[in-house]
């Protein structure tokens, strides 16, 4: 568990990443850290679990640049504009381009660039929930 995070404070996750071996091992490494976890694996899906009425819980999102059948920046943008406070996380083996880091910037998202730590993952999703929690 992250050394000064509230135990209390944790709620969920929500994964998106059309790669099944990554989801599962990420599901694996939050649940580790306390996270209640749902995943998905394509950006339709993550709209529609982001913005469902019971999603209020979540703290963070994970998703993946580059799923298809479209791509996690626009599935990204759909669930900020309904749900503009949700912390988020984009991963990506590729630098995001200037649209994806202006997001990221305007919105206080946190990029992880692939592959990563387990640790970088957990702290990752800790600074995009702290991030959402500070009004811009």
């Amino acid at each position: 568990m992250l050394r000064g995070v509230d135990p209390a404070a944790k709620r969920s996750v929500l994964i998106a990443d059309d790669e099944p071996l990554l989801r599962r091992l990420m599901e694996r490494i939050l649940r580790a850290d306390g996270f209640d976890v749902v995943s998905v694996g394509d950006g339709d899906s993550a709209v529609a679990e982001a913005t469902r009425d019971t999603a209020g819980a979540l703290a963070a999102i994970v998703l993946d640049v580059g799923m298809p059948p479209r791509g996690g920046t626009s599935a990204l943008r759909d669930i900020l504009e309904r749900r503009p406070g949700l912390g988020f996380v984009v991963t990506s083996g590729l630098s995001p381009d200037a649209q994806l880091r202006d997001l990221l910037d305007a919105r206080g998202g946190v990029f992880l660039p692939k592959p990563f730590a387990p640790e970088a993952l957990v702290r990752a999703v800790h600074e995009a929930a702290a991030a959402a929690a500070v009004p811009r």
